[in-house]
């Protein structure tokens, strides 16, 4: 009983510590979860601010790169967008990443890289050792080091 309630407080700690990565309630959350996130994680509506035309033009390059909805689905998008992530809304605060401890799905998540760029990372690391600086990413194959660049400020680099 005791060891029982010993993990569940482990796991509430790490849960708490948490910053919020979760979309906010209201009509239109499961939709952009369940169809945004087949490509991509949250993090990046979690911090963007757009007006709903700029939701609208997102929303739309998305459905033309693959994204399946209907037009009605696509609309209860961009109005759930536009009323949680408008230009008025303070951007959400991203929580650090570990680069030598996080996993593929956590690096495509909190990075918005792809799930193929995630597994090379986390496949490099595990090959050659983990990770000293954020540069060090360059010597990991198909890697835009761009997107990389823009997100080094979040990076940790604890060993496993």
């Amino acid at each position: 009983m005791i060891r029982l309630s010993l993990i569940a407080f482990s796991i509430l700690s790490v849960a708490l510590a948490q910053p919020p990565t979760t979309l906010p309630d209201g009509p239109g959350k499961e939709l952009v979860q369940k169809t945004c996130s087949k490509c991509h994680g949250l993090a990046g509506v979690l911090r963007a601010r757009n007006s709903k035309e700029g939701w609208t033009n997102i929303v739309d390059d998305m459905f033309s790169r693959g994204a399946e909805g209907t037009d009605e689905e696509m609309e209860q998008i961009v109005d759930y967008l536009a009323k949680n992530f408008g230009r008025d809304k303070p951007p959400a605060a991203l929580p650090k990443i570990n680069l030598n401890k996080a996993s593929a799905s956590e690096l495509t998540d909190a990075l918005l890289i792809s799930k193929v760029t995630a597994s090379a990372i986390v496949d490099y690391r595990e090959k050659n050792g983990p990770f000293k600086k954020w540069q060090d990413l360059e010597k990991v194959p198909g890697i835009d080091m761009k997107k990389i660049e823009r997100e080094k400020d979040r990076f940790e680099f604890e060993e496993k």
